[in-house]
């Protein structure tokens, strides 16, 4: 395998094999679908071909509507947003702590109207939100909760997994995720209700999908017949292909695994920091655990002369390998800068939230997802030795000026 792929092996080639020469009939989606919910200690799992699907699967499961309001933070990736636009909802979003850079609760009381009927948390770089205080807003408000654990699996708050204690959770199998089968995604939830909508409209509506995946194969009868009813209102084909479920089912045996290597060359990167006075690593709360989809710093040394470019190409000198901005604020996109919703007095515009403003252009992501530890030592190194060359560039600077 390549490199590039280090994640796969022997055990996906022989369950897409199995896939395949079963017929592609939808055994190994089941399987997934199980596995997961066991996992992941649930009832119900559903295999889709993307997180963006889920979010828009499970938000219209719950209800969402044109002229509702769903509360977003606007540090995340644009899917999450997005999901409640498809539906011809209203994303409000609500501002982030400075240390953990996840969403804010009190920022979400605060943005709360009679509109509101959801809030969508996110386990932003795998850390989970602080969750009690939402669930909390949630319950005394009557809002469902969809936590967007693309970026977290097994991450932890509390003891609780990370995506099982909202009202619904959603995972990315994007190749860059804990595990992978380059895309796809999953729903997961305790409420069959809930579950069955998703199911349903996961698959243009049809009829007779159930909540389980075991519960939904109809007979050839049913099916066969010139009067059956197929689909019961529209909705988009977000199925996840039988080859990337069998993918998905080998990386799921594996998660474990690759998480605790993603915690461990966070570590390294911890290590690195220490004593370093202008990066902070993003805060992890007692008692939660941080899964790392990738280890994010702030970089505050504008002050002192380190502009973020300057830090990458200082890494990139080093040795480092290229790594990635944060994505800008979503209401800051080009797709929705400047939008207006005149029925809430809403606009998109700069000063919406101005902790997450501040904190964006100053992140810094660094790569977890290496198959080596060694390698990962020698990118701790180039952020060691990265800290150390700036730091003696303005030792000599700040002396000359003396």
């Amino acid at each position: 395998m390549s490199e590039k792929l280090w994640r796969m092996g022997q055990k996906e080639v022989d369950y897409i094999k199995e896939a395949i020469d079963s017929g592609l009939i939808g055994i190994m989606n089941q399987r997934l679908e199980g596995e997961f919910a066991e996992k992941f200690g649930v009832k119900y799992a559903i295999g889709v071909n993307s997180g963006t699907s889920a979010l828009h699967c499970c938000l219209a499961a719950m209800g969402i509507g044109p002229g509702d309001e769903v509360i977003v933070p606007p540090l995340t990736f644009a899917s999450t947003a997005f999901s409640a636009l498809y539906l011809g909802a209203v994303p409000v979003f609500a501002d982030i702590y400075q240390d953990t850079f996840n969403i804010d609760p009190d920022k979400i009381q605060e943005k709360i109207t009679p509109r509101t009927k959801a809030i969508i948390p996110v386990a932003l770089y795998g850390l989970p939100a602080d969750m009690d205080p939402i669930m909390e807003i949630a319950t005394s408000n009557n809002l469902f909760v969809l936590e967007d654990s693309a970026e977290c699996f097994l991450g932890k708050y509390k003891g609780r997994v990370s995506g099982t204690i909202g009202d619904m959770g959603i995972f990315s199998f994007e190749r860059s995720k804990h595990m992978t089968t380059g895309n796809g995604g999953m729903i997961i939830t305790n409420n069959e209700e809930l579950a069955e909508r998703a199911r349903k409209f996961s698959v243009m509506g049809y009829s007779t999908l159930k909540a389980g995946a075991y519960e939904s194969k109809p007979s050839k009868d049913v099916i066969q017949d010139p009067n059956f009813d197929r689909h019961l209102f529209v909705a988009p084909n977000y199925r996840l292909p039988e080859v990337c479920a069998a993918m998905a089912l080998a990386q799921l045996e594996k998660l474990e695994g690759f998480v605790k290597k993603r915690i461990e060359i966070a570590k390294l990167y911890s290590e690195a920091v220490q004593g370093c006075d202008w990066l902070r690593p993003q805060k992890v709360p007692e008692g939660v655990v941080n899964s790392y989809w990738t280890y994010a710093m702030k970089l505050e040394g504008e002050d002192k002369g380190i502009s973020w470019h300057r830090f990458r190409k200082t890494y990139l000198e080093e040795e480092g390998d290229p790594f990635f901005a944060a994505w800008k604020l979503t209401y800051m996109e080009p797709a929705l800068a400047g939008t207006e919703f005149k029925e809430n007095t809403i606009k998109y515009e700069k000063g919406l939230c101005p902790v997450a403003e501040e904190i964006q252009p100053k992140l810094i992501q660094l790569k977890t997802n290496y198959g080596s530890v060694e390698y990962a030592k020698k990118q701790a190194s180039a952020l060691e030795k990265t800290i150390e060359k700036i730091d003696k560039i303005r030792i000599l600077q700040s002396n000359m000026r003396k």
